[in-house]
């Protein structure tokens, strides 16, 4: 069951009670995590434009987003058992897993990959190579504080964003956006460096 636990804070141990607890309410619908996750996806989207009647998501979508929150939901009850309410706050959940070296990079790992992919960026893509994102996620997963980690994943992300896609903005230099992706990245392992 390709599902990780997003719970900042938490333990290894921790983490794989609430993936234990979701697999088993997942199971018990008789949906794969993909179905279940595909549902909430499309009920989320669907909230995001509106709720246009046209594009209403069928009743097979609804209940697999019921499943994937209620497996959302067991898995972080599992996971925080007896965290305070505060730290309890900061956990999002299940996600799926699709990139295992990417999404469960450790941080010196990330690191280093987060700079190879921006050194051989070539700015003629069509969409941002999400890759980013989710080593910048895995690089600040122990950082305590989620304000803090979310600025930095976002610095690198909108900086790697403008990288990949300065084929639209033919007239910019691409070598000062490189620097601005690369300076985020600094930005961003100095920011989550391990307190000791």
């Amino acid at each position: 069951m390709n599902i990780l636990m997003n719970a900042r804070g938490a333990t290894p141990e921790e983490k794989q009670r609430g993936i234990d607890a979701a697999r088993e309410v997942i199971e018990r619908s008789g949906l794969t995590p993909e179905e279940a996750a595909g549902g909430s996806f499309a009920v989320e989207g669907w909230d995001d434009m509106g709720f246009p009647p046209d594009q209403e998501p069928s009743e097979e979508e609804y209940t697999a987003a019921e499943v994937w929150w209620a497996a959302s939901n067991a898995a972080i009850k599992a996971c925080c058992e007896g965290w305070p309410d505060e730290k309890r706050r900061q956990v999002l959940g299940l996600q799926l897993l699709h990139d295992s070296e990417t999404q469960l990079a450790d941080r010196s790992t990330a690191l280093v990959r987060m700079r190879e992919i921006v050194q051989a960026e070539d700015g003629q893509g069509e969409f941002s190579d999400n890759r980013v994102f989710f080593l910048a996620l895995a690089a600040t997963a122990e950082v305590p504080d989620s304000s803090k980690a979310q600025e930095l994943v976002s610095a690198v992300t909108v900086a790697h964003t403008s990288l990949s896609l300065a084929r639209f903005h033919p007239d910019e230099p691409i070598e000062p956006k490189r620097q601005a992706v690369l300076d985020a990245i600094d930005a961003l392992e100095a920011g989550s460096a391990p307190l000791n």
